[in-house]
């Protein structure tokens, strides 16, 4: 199973009577392009989580959401869990700002890139690795890391979508 990372509105992600009230809920901002990451391998987002409670004493954005009906939008305060319409689990809600903040720790803790292009060049070293399971848990970091600038940027909710 493979996991992606998804930058734009709920009707990218969810069918459009169900995206209409999770925006409505979110008051999430419409428009702009779609931006997906490349697929890693689900297993990636328990291995970071994983390292990152290894090597950061807080980091609640990272490591208290599931890879499941979960979004980051930005501003945000903490995480919290919101029923909506016929979705049989609340859905986690994020903050953006807070997960960028957490995820630039983590980076200089474990010696990773911060740097776009540098994220992109260790995202095609993994793409052309004889392993694709190789290291999920740095691959998903690049992946989530490059979706999240992106959302920052456009303004937009960063969706995680099994």
């Amino acid at each position: 199973m493979s996991l992606t990372f998804v930058v734009g509105t709920a009707s990218d992600v969810f069918a459009e009577d169900l995206a209409r009230q999770i925006d409505a809920e979110l008051r999430t901002r419409s428009g702009g392009e779609r931006y997906e990451s490349e697929p890693v391998n689900a297993l990636g987002w328990r291995a970071l989580q994983r390292r990152v409670l290894e090597t950061l004493d807080l980091a609640p954005q990272l490591t208290s959401i599931d890879a499941y009906q979960a979004v980051y939008v930005p501003g945000g305060d903490g995480v919290q869990h919101k029923p909506i319409g016929s979705l049989a689990d609340p859905l986690q809600v994020g903050s953006l700002d807070a997960l960028l903040e957490e995820l630039r720790r983590f980076a200089s803790a474990a010696s990773l890139p911060t740097d776009d292009l540098e994220l992109m060049r260790l995202a095609a070293s993994y793409l052309e690795h004889e392993d694709p399971d190789a290291d999920l848990d740095v691959q998903t970091y690049v992946q989530l890391m490059l979706s999240a600038k992106q959302a920052s940027v456009r303004g937009q909710a960063l969706w995680l979508v099994l």
